[in-house]
């Protein structure tokens, strides 16, 4: 990957735009100056689709959220691009392979 779209630079990008919605590889693409079809083939240089690097980055917001006890289901899967709690909680099971309120609470102990 060239230095301007290395793996680190696109996470931080998808992490700037998950406040906003889901971040579409348009978008993401549109932020690093480059077209998707090129953002498309460096991810796929590194072995990474975009869809893989947009779910490890909300995974891993998603953890570092849920350490705050005072920050709902709903704030967290908002600020994580999700249209509701319930999306929020079958993607964090599929990724971490418990609910996020399980997460929390062991996280918490």
């Amino acid at each position: 990957m060239s230095y301007s779209l290395s793996v680190r630079s696109v996470q931080e990008t998808i992490a700037a735009l998950l406040s906003r919605g889901y971040p579409t590889i348009e978008r993401t693409a549109r932020a690093l100056d480059c077209s998707p079809r090129t953002l498309q083939r460096r991810l796929h240089e590194e072995g990474l689709t975009y869809g893989e690097l947009v779910d490890r980055v909300r995974a891993e917001a998603a953890r570092r959220l849920l350490n705050d006890p005072h920050l709902h289901l709903y704030e967290i899967a908002s600020a994580l691009g999700f249209a509701d709690p319930s999306s929020f909680s079958r993607f964090f099971r599929r990724m971490i392979g418990v609910a996020p309120r399980e997460y929390r609470q062991l996280r918490l102990l």
